[in-house]
C-alpha cells in the first residue's frame, strides 16, 4: 500500500486538509447528491448546487422557502404532522436511511428520490438535512420490467388460447385429408401456415414487450373474413354490413382481435349464431354484433378483465386479449347490447 509521502503529501498535511472548512464546503457543494437543510419550521436554510440538476431550482431560489415547495401537495399535511410529532416525542414515523419518496421538479413533474435524513445542532438550532438522490430512471426500469414479466405471462396464455381453435381445425382437416381429399390437404397447409405466423408473431411481441408490431393500412373486411375461417363454424354465419374501411393496424393482431370476438359469440351463443361486422355510425371504427343471448348476468365492467368468464368451459382470456390489442393500437373498445338483443362490441379507432 502506498505511503502518504508516495501519494504526494505527508500525514500532517492530510490532517490539515481534514480540518479545512473550505475543503468540506467544496465537497458538499459539488457532490452528485442534492442536499437540503431545514429548521424545525421546515424553512429551507441551505441547498447545494446539485439541487439544480435534481429539482431544476437554483439554490438561492429554494433558500427561505418551505420544504413543501419540492413536495407533492398530497404530502404537505402529512409532512408537518410528522415533524411536529418528532419534535414533541422524538419518535420517527419512517426510516431515515435510504427511504424512497416522491418529489416535485420545478417544471411540475414528479421524481422518485432515495433520501437519507440527518439531524444536528448549529448555533443552538435543530437542523435537519436530507441527502437526496434521483432514482426515477431506476424505478421506471423496475416498473417496465414488472410490466414485461406480466405481459410475458399473458402472452403464454394468449398462445395457448389463440392456437386452440386452428389446432382443432387442423385435426379435423387431417381426418378428411386421409380420405384422399386434395383440397383438404391445401386447407390444412393454410391452417398450419396461419398457426406458424401466429406463434412467430406472439413470440416476437413477447420479446419486444409490446402488444403490436408494425402497422399498415389493413382492410377490416378481409381481416375479419380470415379470422372467421379459423374461428367460425360451418353452421354459423358471418354477415359483413355497410362500407367497411381500412384501418392502420398490425394485421396479425387485428385478426386475433376478430377471432376472439367471433369465438366469444359462438361460445356464448350457439353454433348457428349470426355475427355481423359493420362500420360505426357516429365514429371511426367498427362493431361486431351477434344474435345470441347477450350478456345475461355478466358484469360488463369486468368483461375485459383477464380470467373473467361466465362460461364454465371458458378461459376468461378472449375478451381481455381483445382489450389489450385495442389499447395497444390506441383504440377504445366497449361492450353494449345489439339491436337483436345479443352482444355488441364497438371498437373506436
Amino acid at each position: 500500500m502506498a505511503s502518504s509521502e508516495e501519494m504526494g503529501g505527508s500525514v500532517p498535511e492530510l490532517d490539515s486538509l481534514v480540518r479545512d472548512t473550505d475543503f468540506f464546503r467544496s465537497l458538499v457543494e459539488n457532490g452528485s447528491d442534492a442536499i437540503v437543510s431545514i429548521d424545525k419550521d421546515s424553512t429551507i436554510l441551505y441547498a447545494n448546487q446539485a439541487v439544480e440538476r435534481v429539482f431544476g431550482y437554483e439554490p438561492d431560489e429554494l433558500v427561505g422557502e418551505q420544504l413543501t415547495v419540492i413536495m407533492p401537495d398530497r404530502f404537505h399535511a402529512q409532512h408537518f404532522e410528522a415533524v411536529d410529532q418528532y419534535l414533541d416525542t422524538g419518535e420517527r414515523q419512517l426510516d431515515w436511511n435510504n427511504i424512497r419518496l416522491p418529489a416535485v421538479h420545478k417544471e411540475g413533474h414528479e421524481l422518485t428520490l432515495s433520501i437519507t435524513f440527518e439531524e444536528h445542532t448549529y448555533e443552538g438550532k435543530r437542523i435537519f438535512s436530507g441527502i437526496m438522490r434521483d432514482i426515477s430512471e431506476r424505478v421506471e426500469k423496475q416498473r417496465e420490467l414488472e410490466r414485461q414479466n406480466e405481459r410475458l405471462e399473458q402472452f403464454a396464455s394468449l398462445v395457448s388460447h389463440d392456437l386452440r381453435d386452428p389446432l382443432q381445425a387442423a385435426k379435423a382437416t387431417t381426418a378428411v385429408a386421409r380420405a384422399g381429399d386434395e383440397e383438404a390437404l391445401e386447407e390444412l397447409e393454410e391452417i398450419h401456415d396461419r398457426m406458424e405466423a401466429l406463434i412467430e408473431d406472439v413470440l416476437s411481441l413477447a420479446k419486444q414487450g409490446q402488444a403490436v408490431g408494425e402497422t399498415e393500412p389493413v382492410s377490416v373486411a378481409s381481416v375479419s373474413e380470415r379470422a372467421w375461417s379459423t374461428a367460425g363454424v360451418d353452421s354459423a354465419t358471418l354477415d359483413l354490413r355497410g362500407s367497411l374501411q381500412t384501418v392502420s393496424a398490425d394485421s396479425e393482431r387485428l385478426e386475433a382481435l376478430f377471432a376472439n370476438l367471433f369465438r366469444n359469440a359462438i361460445e356464448h351463443g350457439s353454433e348457428e349464431v349470426t355475427v355481423e361486422v359493420g362500420p360505426l355510425a357516429d365514429a371511426a371504427g367498427f362493431y361486431v354484433a351477434d344474435d345470441g343471448p347477450g350478456f345475461d348476468d355478466a358484469d360488463t365492467e369486468e368483461l375485459f378483465t383477464y380470467g373473467y368468464t361466465t362460461n364454465e368451459d371458458g378461459t376468461g382470456f378472449g375478451l381481455s386479449i381483445v382489450a389489450e390489442i385495442a389499447e395497444a393500437h390506441g383504440w377504445e373498445v366497449r361492450a353494449t347490447d345489439s339491436t337483436g338483443g345479443g352482444a355488441r362490441f364497438e371498437v373506436e379507432t
